[in-house]
Formats: structure tokens, C-alpha cells, sequence
């Protein structure tokens, strides 16, 4: 299984509502336990990103691959997709199996950025016992 090419992130974690309350008369409530792990998401927002060129002209993969490497990142997802699952290093929770939760958007370049893009963030589920 492929690990998530990119180090240099922040990430912001999701929990879901996994247990469900009923309401009864006089106020009360009654709150079931979860019967399966959370699926939890997680949101990576990137600043910095950058395409690289060689010497040739031609997309760079090696630059600062695991950093800011756009090219790199956009590979891995083109091979993953929204189905392939890879293992992502969590900077808190360690290694965790995860699918990409949307679709990449690569956001527009900035003016004389030689190639770096807008900041922008990138959706992941994980798959807890995969």
C-alpha cells in the first residue's frame, strides 16, 4: 500500500456524530453507544504548493518531492482516486488507512509565482480496521 507523499502540512481533524440520541418525554434523553470505530475526516490544507521544472522544461518530481512538490501530489491522487486506499502519516495519530474523500481541485497559479499555486485544502476519510 502507497504512503501519502507529502509531509509538510496542516491537519485539521473531523470526528462524526456516531451515536444516536432519542428524545423522551419530560426531557429526557437516551444516547446509544457507537457500534463500529469512528470514520473520521481529515482536512489538509497546503500552502506553498509548487510545479517544478527541469533544466528541459519538463514537470520536476524530484524537487522538494515530499514538501511542495504539486506534480508529485497530483500523481498520487490520479492513482488513487476516490477509491484507492494508502496509508497517510498522521502528525498525532500515526499511520492511518485513507481514501481521498473529493476530488483534487488544483487551484489557479499565482502571478509570477514561477509555478506555485493558490493555498488550498484537500479531503481525506480513513478506513478504521482496514
Amino acid at each position: 500500500m502507497e504512503v501519502f507523499p507529502i509531509t509538510h502540512f496542516r491537519v485539521e481533524t473531523e470526528y462524526p456524530e456516531s451515536s444516536v440520541a432519542v428524545q423522551f418525554g419530560k426531557s429526557w434523553t437516551f444516547t446509544a453507544p457507537p457500534d463500529a470505530p469512528d470514520q473520521r475526516g481529515f482536512t489538509l490544507h497546503f500552502t506553498g504548493m509548487k510545479y517544478y521544472v527541469d533544466g528541459s522544461g519538463n514537470l520536476d518530481t524530484t524537487t522538494n518531492a515530499a514538501v511542495n512538490n504539486l506534480r508529485v501530489l497530483q500523481l498520487f491522487y490520479e492513482s488513487h482516486r476516490l477509491y484507492e486506499k494508502f496509508q497517510f502519516h498522521h502528525p498525532v495519530e500515526g499511520t492511518l488507512i485513507c481514501t481521498f474523500a473529493k476530488p483534487l481541485i488544483i487551484p489557479k497559479g499565482l502571478p509570477g509565482g514561477n509555478g506555485m499555486v493558490e493555498d488550498f485544502t484537500m479531503k481525506l476519510l480513513e478506513h478504521p480496521g482496514a
